[in-house]
């Protein structure tokens, strides 16, 4: 998942076109992308997923914006797997990841 705001680009009233893909990652293939919005954010938009068909097996890498416990929920549902990014700026979590159930 990779989100891009394109420069030089531009909607009507000047809104700058913002927009958020799933990207394979040994072809670069683009497999969905989805215009964000002006008032939206890319968190809003991880379900852009559900028009990959199958996910079963794959691994699903994003920055750490993505880091949220409703895609970390959305991902094994879909039967992938996942690389989660957590900063320093989400202590609980880090907490727990140090000393693992």
């Amino acid at each position: 998942m990779e989100g891009k705001s394109l420069r030089g680009a531009a909607r009507a009233r000047g809104r700058k076109i913002r927009l958020l893909a799933a990207v394979e990652h040994n072809t670069g293939l683009n497999l969905a992308q989805f215009d964000v919005g002006e008032k939206t954010g890319e968190t809003t938009c991880f379900q852009l997923l559900d028009t990959v068909a199958d996910l079963a097996g794959t691994v699903v890498t994003s920055d750490a914006l993505h880091t949220r416990r409703e895609h970390a929920g959305y991902l094994p549902d879909r039967r992938a797997h996942y690389v989660a990014i957590v900063k320093g700026s989400q202590k609980k979590l880090r907490k727990q990841l140090k000393s693992p159930p």
